[in-house]
């Protein structure tokens, strides 16, 4: 872990105990990784609708953490800033690249398959956090059509691993419920 991430991970805990949010300490976001932290700050911040600033204060860490969305026309990260009533917090500086997020919806009974390209070498990272009670099925495959990581329900969780090489991964969100369910994805 290198002082840049845990520098990242104090200032997004310090403005998470800042802001209601249940805190948490550097240690046990490091521990979570960049990913589910992001995750777990896209779901808050979707639940904080008409609380300008506590969703400000939530979009700060976001900022914090030098996330990008993945499809900037879906992103409803803009549509929240124009409600938001952002804090004064001087801007972290020297990140250069950071986790990209994704939000989406899927239907019931549907699947939705998202191929990524990861360094090989380089530590990768998938997590998603559903702001609804829907449970997804969330897997990530490697060109083999093989699990990276065990399938699991998804309500707030995180594949990590390490490619061998560089190459294509897929990423699997499936809904199984009978209810339609939002999601964010955070890929790293």
């Amino acid at each position: 872990m290198t002082m840049k991430w845990l520098a990242l991970f104090a200032l997004a805990a310090a403005m998470a105990g800042c802001t209601s949010v249940p805190a948490q300490s550097a240690e046990t976001a490091a521990a979570s990784g960049p990913a589910e932290e992001v995750a777990r700050i896209l779901a808050q911040a979707d639940a904080a609708q008409g609380q300008p600033k506590h969703l400000g204060k939530l979009l700060a860490a976001l900022d914090a953490l030098g996330a990008k969305p993945l499809e900037p026309a879906a992103d409803p990260v803009a549509q929240w800033r124009a409600q938001a009533e952002m804090p004064n917090i001087p801007p972290y500086r020297g990140r250069v690249l950071g986790p990209a997020y994704k939000a989406g919806k899927i239907d019931p009974g549907a699947t939705v398959r998202l191929p990524q390209l990861f360094d090989g070498g380089r530590a990768a990272r998938v997590a998603i956090a559903t702001p609804g009670q829907a449970p997804l099925d969330f897997t990530v495959l490697d060109r083999e059509a093989k699990p990276v990581c065990p399938p699991a329900k998804a309500r707030s969780r995180e594949c990590s691993w390490t490619p061998l090489f560089s190459g294509r991964f897929e990423i699997v969100l499936s809904n199984s419920s009978s209810n339609a369910a939002g999601y964010y994805l955070v890929i790293d």
